[in-house]
């Protein structure tokens, strides 16, 4: 049977405000935490973000990664061309933020190098982003399958629904009984968004499943 239990996740606040400020894309039903916590299921992030992890600078890159991933999707399923720039703001020299020396560190252990001379803690970090982008995109693919993972995308970035209001002109409050992390949130959209195949969208799973390049 499907694990759908709740995932607690605590992401630092400035943390996710400085992916949701840096990507051109309203992230409308926190589909980043979200995807953080598939990957909290998967073993491959901490549900809690500390600061005197190890870990903690990979880890901030993996939520900028899963940002940028959102706007990119967002760019090819609008038919634009975007803008490759990273522009969310994460060094500096006090937690939540990592320093350039973090970013220099996380980039001679995978290997990445920017073509700057000479290069910047900036740089870096694009060039950081941008390959963990790529990484997490068929790490979710595993994780959650292309449908599950292409439904909530389209979904995340849809306006939310305006609210009801009674006779009285009283707003009718709505209590959501799912998790909104939980790994099934999204699901009840996925015949409504896979059977669609207007627009951009075919373009946009082909490159989810990166059959159009990165």
């Amino acid at each position: 049977m499907e694990d759908t239990a709740q995932t607690t996740i605590q992401l630092p606040a400035e943390a996710l405000e400085a992916v949701k400020n840096g990507i051109d894309y309203s992230d409308n039903r926190d589909w980043i935490p979200w995807a953080w916590a598939a990957l909290v299921r998967a073993g491959d992030v901490s549900a809690e973000l500390d600061e005197f992890d190890e870990e903690y600078a990979s880890h901030i890159i993996t939520l900028a990664a899963l940002g940028y991933l959102f706007e990119r999707f967002h760019d090819v399923y609008a038919g634009v061309e975007g803008d490759d720039e990273l522009t969310m703001q994460f060094l500096g020299t006090d937690r939540p933020d990592i320093t350039a020396v973090d970013v220099a560190r996380y980039c001679e252990r995978h290997g990445y190098a920017s073509g700057e001379c000479p290069e910047t803690g900036e740089g870096l970090l694009q060039v950081a982003v941008e390959s963990r982008r790529v990484e997490v995109k068929f790490r979710l693919r595993e994780v959650l399958g292309d449908s599950r993972l292409f439904t909530s995308l389209i979904v995340a970035g849809r306006p939310l629904p305006l609210p009801e209001f009674t006779d009285d002109g009283e707003e009718i409050e709505t209590e959501s009984l799912r998790d909104p992390l939980a790994e099934d949130a999204f699901d009840s959209y996925v015949t409504d968004v896979t059977s669609d195949l207007s627009g951009n969208q075919p373009q946009a799973y082909e490159w989810l499943r990166g059959h159009l390049g990165d």
